[in-house]
């Protein structure tokens, strides 16, 4: 099932399959994402969705199919080489220093893009990074914790500063893969706010089984089942659709 956005798109997938043995976790499957678009990838476990995520992010090398990044073929390239594309990608479970504070991870994940080394002494571009990374801080609402040590952050505030580091890469596409796992009530209403509330230009593609969280952050919602996208349109769409109800939220026949 291919799905086109009337735009020329940052990420195109297309045919993009995934075997492990004789196992199909991704069955050919075509997207396209553009400038500014809030996308979400919606499904049950198993579903595909996070090999998805791992076959773009080069995690994961597919057994067929391409993947574009502004008009680049990157799918035999290794994950070290997608930030330099313009992808940033965040993961279920947090991949954060906890050792270290909001502004020296902010800082890390610059480095890590740019291939630099990471070093808390001076060096030619620590002030401008660092200026980077409070602006960062100011955006994903961690101004006032901007020299706590991570692991003194609350799992809501570390689900922020992982945004956080997405957004200090100024990537073309951010991938956040269940940003909400985890969190309470609060706490996703905080993220959910503070999702809607990117800028407009900023792309972003979205795994997410809080439905809540993904529909009020999406302007378009695909919904993957056995591999295969198997549904997709806007919220609203996606919400009243009976094959949807049937295969997401369990409903029978």
């Amino acid at each position: 099932m291919t799905i086109d956005p009337p735009s020329d798109p940052l990420l195109r997938l297309r045919s993009v399959t995934v075997a492990f043995g004789g196992l199909v976790a991704l069955a050919g499957v075509d997207l396209d994402v553009v400038q500014g678009e809030r996308l979400a990838v919606l499904g049950p476990n198993g579903a595909g969705k996070t090999t998805l995520f791992n076959a773009v992010a080069g995690d994961i090398r597919p057994t067929g199919g391409t993947v574009e990044i502004r008009g680049v073929d990157c799918t035999l390239l290794p994950s070290r080489r997608r930030p330099t594309l313009g992808l940033a990608r965040t993961y279920q479970k947090t991949r954060l220093f906890a050792g270290l504070s909001v502004e020296d991870n902010l800082y890390l994940a610059q480095c890590g893009k740019e291939g630099s080394h990471f070093k808390l002494w001076r060096h030619g571009r620590e002030a401008f990074w660092r200026e980077r990374a409070r602006v960062a801080a100011g955006r994903v609402w961690l101004s006032d914790q901007f020299d706590v040590l991570v692991g003194d952050l609350s799992h809501g505030q570390q689900r922020q500063l992982e945004v956080g580091m997405a957004v200090v890469t100024q990537p073309d596409v951010m991938m956040l893969d269940e940003p909400a796992s985890g969190l309470s009530r609060g706490e996703r209403e905080r993220l959910t706010e503070l999702l809607t509330d990117l800028a407009a230009e900023e792309t972003l593609l979205l795994i997410e089984h809080d439905m809540d969280v993904a529909l009020k952050v999406a302007e378009r919602v695909v919904v993957m089942a056995d591999g295969e996208v198997v549904a997709s349109g806007t919220p609203d769409e996606i919400r009243g659709d009976p094959l949807v109800q049937e295969i997401y939220l369990g409903r029978q026949r």
